[in-house]
């Protein structure tokens, strides 16, 4: 064989690999893969262009096989992404609506606390939902005046790691560990915006290739919820994509529902190529009108997002 052929037949014994590890989530999602399931878009994509280079070094019926299974691949994920959604409508123009803003500002992040402490003090956001919040420590006296209601550092729990602040009340609050890997990451409360009573959850889970402990804490969560009644928006760091089978059976298990375009938010040194593991999800009657990524990620590697989400009348 020449030198092209070898590595056109390189090229296709990889991608073939690669295939075969986003296609066991048809069979049996098995946690080993969980993180290249969460990235079946960008895999089947490079896949794709990958695929086209071995067809220009050699053409062969394999080939242009895998090229067809990784278009197959990256339209599923595409189509996957509409699956579970609830944006707001037309009808839903004049609906009251509640702003959010959801961050992982990242532990080691104390250089940026105070203009973190500022920006979420200036944002307008109704609630706020922090994950690894050690740098607002220091700064929580200065928040009090915009968010005078918290839960975290300090209130129902000892450490400063998942925060959450509200204009408003929040009554029922109870923060809770889902698994043993991470302490009180899990804050559910509710409270009342605009004349209508809003559960309100913050959620940091354990990343997917940890053995099956993603899985146990999304299952924890979802019996966590069943307590609460109406209204739900629950956002946090999922480590992991909305296309992730076990957050896929997350949807089905709560009725919870996401945007229908996801702004990426990690690493947000790869900008619009980066993946959406930061997450808004809400159940009816709310819906989503917009979710962005804030302008600056203030030194965190996470992106954070400010959401626009409606009272809807269904």
């Amino acid at each position: 064989m020449t030198p092209r052929t070898i590595l056109s037949v390189a090229i296709c014994v990889i991608v073939s690999l690669v295939m075969l590890a986003i296609g066991s989530r048809y069979l049996h999602p098995h946690w080993a893969f969980a993180t290249l399931h969460s990235l079946q878009l960008h895999a089947a994509a490079a896949c794709i262009v990958a695929m086209i280079f071995a067809l220009a070094l050699y053409r062969n019926i394999v080939a242009f096989l895998l090229l067809a299974g990784s278009i197959a691949l990256a339209a599923h994920a595409v189509i996957m992404g509409q699956d579970y959604t609830a944006m707001a409508t037309e009808s839903d123009a004049n609906a009251p609506s509640v702003k959010l803003l959801s961050f992982n500002i990242l532990r080691d992040n104390q250089a940026n606390g105070e203009a973190i402490a500022r920006m979420i003090a200036a944002s307008g956001a109704d609630v706020v939902n922090i994950m690894e919040a050690e740098p607002l420590e220091s700064h929580l006296s200065q928040l009090s005046a915009a968010y005078p209601y918290r839960i975290g550092c300090g209130i129902l729990t000892k450490d400063c790691d998942q925060l959450m602040l509200s204009k408003t009340p929040l009554r029922r609050g109870s923060i809770r560990s889902l698994s043993p890997i991470f302490e009180n990451r899990f804050i559910m409360a509710e409270t009342e915006i605009r004349g209508h009573k809003i559960n309100i959850a913050g959620i940091h889970t354990t990343k997917p290739y940890f053995d099956e402990f993603q899985t146990v804490e999304l299952v924890r969560a979802t019996l966590a919820m069943e307590e609460m009644q109406g209204p739900l928006v629950l956002s946090g760091d999922f480590n992991a994509s909305s296309l992730a089978p076990n957050i896929r059976s997350f949807f089905t298990w709560t009725g919870l529902r996401t945007a229908s375009y996801e702004p990426p938010t990690w690493p947000v040194s790869l900008g619009a190529f980066g993946l959406p593991i930061d997450h808004v999800y809400v159940r009816l009657p709310l819906k989503i009108r917009s979710i962005s990524t804030l302008p600056s990620a203030y030194g965190s590697n996470h992106a954070g997002l400010m959401a626009d989400i409606v009272i809807s009348g269904q």
